[in-house]
């Protein structure tokens, strides 16, 4: 019971780093007549799913469905990486490019160390107005000027969404315990399961 409670608690950490998604089954309404429920079950229909985009915690359970997050390697990602190689042996072959080229990778190499210094400057500038803001509402509310600029999981065009954020810092630490109180209530409800099928398989045995 430890090792699964612990597996279980294990799966939890995966389903919150979203490395799988939870799935239930589409339902349907359950035929009355008990030989048709039993010709269902044995059905060699595949099943059809919907993604439960809340769920917090991993239920050890047979009526429990869940799918691995895989994404394989696309024709981009292997273009971007022959790229990158290509323009790495590029650089270091700088020395004998022709002159007019020379001067062409200088410019660009100063613009990218503009664009840069522009980034950092972004970074420092959100970090005074978040300090700004926390100070004069005495740590109640928390600004951020384009809050998923470092959220490598995005496009560039997504990280420049929403352009501010402006959280009220007690109501989001309210939200957190109300979840929190959630998914130990779907632990308890989990475990105290695992226990009553425990029992019920003991009286068999017995």
């Amino acid at each position: 019971m430890a090792e699964r409670k612990e597996a279980a608690e294990f799966c939890t950490g995966l389903l919150s780093s979203e490395l799988f998604i939870a799935l239930r089954t589409k339902t349907k309404k359950r035929p009355l007549d008990p030989e048709v429920e039993k010709k269902r079950k044995k059905s060699s229909k595949p099943l059809k799913f919907d993604v439960v985009n809340d769920a917090e915690m991993f239920v050890d359970s047979p009526e429990s469905y869940y799918m691995w997050k895989y994404s394989p390697m696309g024709i981009w990602a292997w273009i971007i990486g022959i790229g990158v190689l290509l323009g790495v042996v590029a650089m270091a072959l700088v020395p004998v490019w022709p002159g007019q080229a020379q001067i062409a990778f200088q410019y660009i190499t100063n613009g990218s160390g503009v664009l840069v210094g522009v980034f950092f400057a972004l970074l420092i500038v959100r970090l005074i107005l978040f300090m700004c803001v926390w100070l004069f509402s005495k740590g109640v509310y928390h600004f951020w000027l384009l809050p998923n600029i470092n959220d490598d999981k995005l496009s560039i065009m997504d990280t420049l969404k929403p352009l501010y954020t402006l959280d009220d810092y007690y109501l989001e630490k309210e939200k957190k315990e109300r979840r929190s109180r959630r998914r130990e209530a779907q632990r308890s409800a989990a475990s105290g399961s695992e226990l009553t099928g425990s029992a019920t398989e003991d009286k068999k045995n017995l």
